[in-house]
């Protein structure tokens, strides 16, 4: 499928007379490439259930923000620093409940990990109309304490999230998951937000000490694929997920 194929099949599974929209292509393509954009992107604004950004929790918290007189790039980056830095990243009584990925509920907490923090990010940048995603991926944390490593039989940290946004015509990646005392606490080197560039974990620490490399793809999801991370999760750490609650010396993500 070339890309006007694939723009006259999304219209026509919504019910758009086909025979109209190919009379109108051929008379204004590139016009009607750029209305298919805009419905592209309506799958990255919605609201659903994981991505409740009309519920009051949400809306409190971004009016508390005063982005009202700010540019869209400016109110990006105070969601980022308010998701990164106001809940401490923490694997104690972590859980995989589906309701943990809920961003109304991780507002309520003071601790969380990188799947419920990429969520709210990507919830609240759709709540001030930025197009916004889950992308799913696995790493080798090199940092992992031995402890932690021998318990699991892997450095692989498995469905680590970050939330990628729609900024100026192109996805960044953004990864809100270690807060700065976090990483001032273990010589990690602090992920910011950038509009122009990807935002993701260092490969090495403040001490060029090796830390996060990236070795999967598991894509990216206009919705939380909640069933594949529990697929993820299980197929990774096997009958460990039930001890997946515990004091780490080094932060897992």
């Amino acid at each position: 499928m070339n890309k006007l194929d694939v723009c006259l099949y999304k219209f026509t599974i919504n019910n758009i007379n086909y025979k109209l929209l190919n009379f109108f292509v051929i008379l204004h393509p590139n016009i009607f490439i750029s209305l298919c954009k805009l419905n592209f992107m309506e799958e990255y604004l919605r609201e659903t259930w994981f991505f409740d950004y009309n519920q009051p929790e949400i809306q409190e918290i971004l009016n508390r923000l005063n982005l009202k007189n700010l540019d869209t790039i400016e109110k990006l980056r105070s969601i980022f620093y308010f998701v990164r830095d106001q809940f401490n990243y923490s694997v104690k009584n972590l859980s995989f409940e589906k309701d943990v990925f809920k961003a109304s509920n991780t507002v309520l907490k003071k601790d969380s990990f990188c799947i419920p923090k990429a969520i709210l990010l990507a919830t609240m940048a759709r709540a001030i109309g930025v197009p916004s995603r889950i992308h799913l991926v696995d790493f080798i944390n090199h940092r992992l304490s031995d402890k932690l490593a021998e318990l699991w039989g892997t450095r692989v940290m498995a469905s680590h999230s970050y939330a990628e946004l729609y900024i100026n015509g192109k996805w960044v990646k953004s990864t809100p998951a270690l807060d700065l005392t976090t990483c001032k606490n273990h010589g990690f080197i602090p992920v910011e937000f950038h509009p122009s560039d990807d935002g993701l974990l260092s490969s090495v620490d403040v001490n060029d000490n090796p830390h996060a490399e990236y070795v999967k793809d598991h894509g990216v999801y206009d919705d939380v694929p909640y069933e594949l991370i529990l697929k993820i999760i299980h197929s990774t750490y096997g009958h460990l997920v039930s001890k997946l609650s515990f004091e780490a010396d080094i932060p897992t993500f």
